[in-house]
């Protein structure tokens, strides 16, 4: 692997290292890509090689089995970036939120709300990542990626972007790697005014989320009520007062902390793993808690809100399971 890609290439790397929730066991060979010619340097090593591919930026999003991960684990760490009139030209690695402030002071709106948002710019887009009502579809025009060892452009209808989604997600991992991406933003905004508001959406991220905890983010996507009467039934099934409103957010969803917290399951434990008594869609840990932990306690409160909500609503991942 070194002789093809890099000396740089290291083996049998902790995970625990390179995600935020400070879990996971040894990847076989992990490798840090400077560039695109890097990575696809790397990436078609490992197909020669017949070796499977994990690609990953920020290592938000993530849980990383405690036995670790056959093949090559490909971080990318690229992060140049230019800003050329409203058009955005940044290579995947780079920290999302650290972009979207540099956008902010170039006076540029439109992806101000990712400021605070964790992981990378490979990352959001490849989970259309959202917070504050954005999401990373609204700005990008299109991408560069290695589609099946072909270097090529996608613009941002071939992407297929849906809630947490693209297409991407859907197919195996190593088999599409984004390399970079142009975003296109609206210019000439106040400048004073976003920043005024970005402070004010870090205030609230601070008061509603554990951030002096490892976690990797929300754990569950918004759940998406299938039928009419669904939000009724989910009512009765939580015993909900009468004057209490079901937040439905603007597309259509029902954030899957609230469905937890009116569970009652905030707090719970499992091993050194919580479910968070300040946001329950965030499950943390005390940093001794395995990956076993983590996914044993999804899955339980996957099955009690199953269950109490009769079936209704089945609560579904956002965070990805790694070598499991």
């Amino acid at each position: 692997m070194r002789a093809k890609i890099s000396p740089r290439v290291r083996e049998n790397e902790p995970m625990s290292l390179h995600t935020t929730y400070r879990i996971g066991g040894p990847a076989e060979f992990y490798f840090e890509s400077q560039s695109a010619e890097e990575t696809a340097k790397a990436v078609a090593a490992a197909k020669e090689l017949g070796l499977d591919i994990v690609v990953f930026g920020g290592g938000s999003n993530m849980l990383v089995s405690d036995e670790g991960i056959k093949g090559l684990i490909l971080r990318t760490v690229a992060s140049n970036f230019k800003i050329e009139g409203n058009k955005v030209t940044a290579d995947a690695g780079i920290p999302v939120g650290f972009l979207a402030m540099r956008t902010v002071e170039a006076g540029l709106a439109g992806f101000e709300w990712a400021v605070g948002l964790p992981g990378s710019l490979g990352g959001a887009i490849r989970g259309n990542a959202g917070m504050f009502e954005g999401e990373t579809k609204d700005v990008i025009e299109s991408i560069r990626v290695l589609w099946y060892g072909q270097d090529m452009n996608l613009v941002n209808a071939q992407c297929q972007f849906a809630y947490r989604d693209s297409v991407i997600k859907h197919h195996p991992r190593g088999s599409v790697v984004i390399l970079s991406a142009v975003l296109s933003l609206r210019a000439g905004a106040d400048i004073e005014a976003m920043k005024a508001k970005i402070k004010d959406n870090l205030a609230v991220k601070r008061a509603k989320q554990p951030m002096d905890f490892a976690c990797a983010g929300c754990v569950f996507a918004n759940w998406r009520p299938e039928h009419a009467e669904d939000l009724e039934s989910l009512r009765r099934s939580l015993d909900l007062n009468k004057e209490e409103t079901i937040p439905v957010t603007a597309a259509g969803t029902v954030p899957a902390g609230w469905i937890i917290d009116r569970a009652q399951l905030k707090g719970l434990k499992l091993g050194h793993a919580m479910v968070s008594e300040k946001h329950a869609n965030f499950f943390i840990h005390d940093g001794q808690a395995t990956a076993n932990d983590m996914v044993t306690l999804m899955a339980m409160v996957k099955s009690k809100v199953r269950v109490m909500t009769k079936g209704i609503v089945s609560l579904v991942e956002e965070i990805e399971y790694i070598g499991f």
